[in-house]
């Protein structure tokens, strides 16, 4: 994919839009919020005039507010692909290029599934289910209100096309990156921030399948398209919230890098505030995607980060027969630290780093959790110790007498 397709990652509903003035004249998120503005604007002054009931106006408007939310999460699928940089590894790149080419094709095939949704939903709406058009704009409705409320049914699903389309070639995208991530050699990975951003994607599919809540209310007269939507939330929402799960087993080291890290058992980590270095040994544990290690509440590196969180952690393997034969991996980047508020939203992986300690150090874990030493000491989860997470900006890797800088 060269320079100028890059550039054109679009649906062919934001290029149609994005030729007609005023919408061609603003930026793609002012230009969903003048469509809002736009579309709820004619929905009332036909409201009006066709002396609609409120709580049709209601459910116009929610429908609208629907198609905009999604539009809005959807819409940051381009920009973020963009910015995307390419994996050190050739498999693995070929497969992100052949899933943006799909998920952008010039023929746009996003559009099928929301065709596929729209035309059988406005047979079984004019043919199946008058009673649900009546309730909506009453008896013989105006050839305008229905156009008018016709488009919106398409814009509608059309979007909901578009949920199943990216939340299936996310699953795809995510099974097919961690087969080949297990096949990885020396140096080759996909970045750690290419991969957030790839589950951050998928967590926009999961809101995204929570947004269409909003729609049950304008379908609660008809139990069957109910019952659809429900199934369409459970799909988009399970295929998503899985994708996102399996990028984050996906490593984000090199298997070089990977092995020293989950090998070692010491590390040291360096702290500075206001020009006054301080460096510590510390054991820590690997969990595949996150370095953690513990600290006293009464420790200088603690509070040393908690007024500068940009830390230096360095992990290392030496041997005194063979300096060729030395290791050392330097992760610089800031320290996440773990307090009272983050039990509720990360309990899990709390509990995970709690369980990797013990698992790889029992004799120490089984010492520091008895009282008979110093409070400041033992191992008491937020009271007397604190866990810290290293989230990486930069990583230096040495290898023999060779210096590798990793893209993170």
């Amino acid at each position: 994919m060269d320079q100028s397709e890059k550039k054109e990652m679009k649906w062919i509903y934001e290029e149609i839009v994005g030729r007609i003035p005023p919408f061609s004249l603003v930026s793609y998120q002012f230009s969903i919020l003048l469509q809002l503005l736009f579309l709820l604007i004619i929905g009332l002054i036909l409201g009006l005039i066709f002396n609609l009931r409120s709580i049709s106006l209601f459910y116009g408007s929610l429908g609208i507010l629907v198609a905009v939310l999604w539009s809005l999460l959807i819409l940051q699928l381009g920009p973020t692909l963009r910015k995307f940089r390419a994996p050190l590894s050739k498999d693995e790149n070929e497969l992100l290029e052949r899933y943006k080419g799909i998920l952008f094709h010039s023929n746009h095939y996003e559009a099928i599934p929301g065709l596929a949704i729209f035309i059988p939903f406005m047979l079984y709406l004019f043919y199946y289910a008058r009673g649900l058009l009546e309730y909506w704009l009453g008896k013989e409705p105006n050839i305008v209100l229905l156009i008018f409320v016709g488009l919106l049914i398409w814009d509608i699903c059309y979007r909901m096309g578009l949920g199943i389309w990216t939340s299936v070639l996310a699953l795809w995208r995510s099974l097919c990156l961690k087969k080949l991530a297990e096949k990885r050699t020396e140096l080759e990975h996909t970045p750690y921030t290419e991969l957030k951003y790839l589950r951050r994607l998928d967590i926009n599919n999961v809101l995204f399948g929570i947004i269409s809540l909003l729609l049950l209310p304008i379908l609660q007269e008809d139990q069957f398209l109910t019952m659809i939507i429900i199934l369409f939330i459970l799909f988009v929402t399970m295929t998503s919230m899985i994708s996102a799960f399996i990028v984050g087993k996906v490593p984000w080291l090199p298997p070089d890098i990977y092995n020293l890290v989950r090998e070692s058992s010491f590390a040291y980590v360096g702290t500075s505030y206001k020009g006054i270095p301080h460096a510590t040994p510390v054991v820590y544990v690997f969990d595949g995607q996150s370095i953690f290690f513990n600290t006293s509440k009464e420790a200088k590196k603690l509070k040393t980060m908690r007024k500068n969180r940009k830390v230096a952690f360095l992990i290392d393997k030496r041997d005194m027969s063979n300096i060729y034969e030395n290791k050392a991996v330097l992760f610089t980047g800031e320290a996440k630290i773990y307090g009272i508020m983050d039990i509720p939203l990360r309990t899990f992986k709390m509990l995970s780093a709690l369980h990797l300690f013990i698992k790889k150090y029992p004799e120490y874990t089984k010492k520091y959790s008895t009282s008979e030493l110093p409070k400041a000491w033992q191992l008491t989860p937020i009271i007397a110790r604190i866990l810290v997470e290293v989230i990486p900006s930069r990583i230096i890797y040495w290898r023999g007498a060779k210096q590798i800088s990793v893209p993170v």
